[in-house]
């Protein structure tokens, strides 16, 4: 048998007491198994061997009665291989933390497994533990904050045609039944503490833009899409083999717009952290507290869904900001079809991350491209585009000379309007070479 050591699986050399901590961490993480009696690198510990059964085994009980807490007994489980490998297998935990009970639930007792190692939990994990054990959600707690405004859910509500009243925020989960104001009332309040931050980097990974956006959930989640969809840039893409204007948006489909509100109705609010949505020349990365909620990604794939914070995705969806909720992800795998690029997910405890590959990223040399932007430029005009065929077409060919051919094609054309096309459509795509009497007009060189 091959061993070797990731997430899931931890290599000892002998049955010390580190081997406590390995089980506690799988215990507090996803579990796994510990192999004794093997080298880091995967070979047999021959020393091993020798060691006396009936004492390991005596040993590993009295450590499950008496080493962790809470009792962990149904979740190990030990057995000698065929290589006389001891392996100990550790299943995920439902009462956690578990910790060393010499410890106690603190830091130095309390351990997770994170990669190939295991690391110390802070303060702050062993007490989101010990809330989602007893089945704790955040967005039904009573709100710290009772000193509440909601014009700009107010605002919202007008719009929709729904009336506000006591009932409204109390069916919608802002207040509970004692006319307490709950964490989702505070979420979607003017005195919001929800922020989304907005990051796009140069290629050499300076800001150019960097943007907080602070409010009412809603108003931040608004925002955040628009300023979003402001960032996806569309290519114009020009075919110089059919000469075909093809449009190319960065982030196809809806899939930015779904992974934001992904983002928005899953992160874990109790974490005080940010969404963060950073665009890349090559990608998109939105970051979202809180790991996937009792799920995987293949399960998600598969149409199952969970919901940690389900007030909130109802308040969104009879709000009309939801379309159909629990689809996003395999949308946006759906919008990136046939184009070569996938999306990718990383999820950890703390983080669920997205990244999003720039379909414009990457030119085909084949194709002219007009990146639009109306602050710089306006797209090629069809008068462009004749142009540019005329000078593929003619290398070398001067003013006079398009003007000749387009005359025959259209007979309103003027020397006046070519030039103001040359100048203000087509400086970035040909060149001219030669004097200004004799000289003419090319293509560039990467465009062929």
């Amino acid at each position: 048998m091959k061993y070797f050591e990731d997430n899931k699986a931890e290599l000892k050399r002998e049955l010390i007491d580190d081997v406590k901590k390995e089980i506690i961490a799988f215990l507090n993480t996803k579990g796994g198994i510990i192999y004794v009696g093997v080298n880091d690198d995967g070979t047999l510990y021959l020393p091993f061997k020798s060691e006396n059964r009936d004492q390991i085994s005596l040993k590993i009980s009295s450590w499950l009665q008496e080493a962790f807490f809470p009792l962990p007994s149904t979740l190990v489980s030990y057995r000698f291989n065929e290589e006389n490998v001891l392996v100990i297998e550790v299943k995920e935990g439902l009462k956690k933390p578990y910790y060393l009970r010499e410890k106690g639930p603190k830091p130095s007792g309390v351990y997770k497994r994170s990669g190939t190692s295991i690391r110390k939990c802070s303060d702050e994990e062993i007490l989101k533990m010990i809330m989602d054990s007893n089945h704790y959600v955040y967005e039904i707690d009573v709100s710290d904050e009772q000193d509440l405004t909601f014009k700009y859910f107010a605002k919202i509500c007008e719009e929709k045609n729904y009336e506000i009243n006591d009932q409204l925020f109390v069916k919608l989960g802002l207040k509970n039944t004692k006319e307490q104001f709950t964490n989702l009332g505070l979420m979607i309040s003017d005195q919001s503490p929800v922020a989304v931050k907005i990051a796009e980097y140069d290629e050499a990974m300076n800001f150019k833009l960097k943007k907080t956006i602070e409010g009412s959930l809603l108003k931040v989640l608004e925002e955040t899409q628009e300023q979003a969809e402001r960032l996806n840039d569309v290519s114009a893409v020009i075919d110089s083999k059919t000469w075909k204007r093809i449009e190319t948006i960065s982030y196809p489909g809806k899939s930015l717009r779904e992974i934001i509100l992904n983002a928005f109705c899953h992160t874990d609010y109790f974490i005080r952290s940010n969404i963060k949505i950073e665009f890349f020349k090559d990608k998109a990365k939105i970051t979202s507290p809180g790991g996937l909620y009792k799920t995987t990604l293949e399960d998600i794939l598969r149409g199952v869904q969970t919901y940690r914070n389900e007030r909130l995705v109802h308040l969104l969806d009879k709000l009309g900001y939801i379309e159909n909720f629990g689809t996003g992800i395999p949308r946006t795998f759906e919008a990136y079809e046939g184009t070569g690029k996938e999306p990718t997910f990383y999820d950890s405890d703390n983080f669920f991350i997205v990244y999003l590959p720039n379909l414009n990223y990457q030119k085909d040399a084949d194709q002219i491209n007009d990146q639009i932007n109306d602050q710089i430029n306006d797209p090629i005009s069809d008068m462009g585009l004749e142009i540019l065929k005329i000078i593929q077409n003619n290398p070398g060919i001067s003013v006079n000379g398009v003007f000749k051919i387009l005359k025959e094609l259209n007979g309103k054309v003027t020397l006046d309007i070519i030039r103001n096309s040359i100048k203000r459509e087509l400086y970035n795509l040909i060149e001219h070479r030669g004097s200004k009497k004799t000289g003419g007009y090319y293509t560039k060189t990467n465009v062929k």
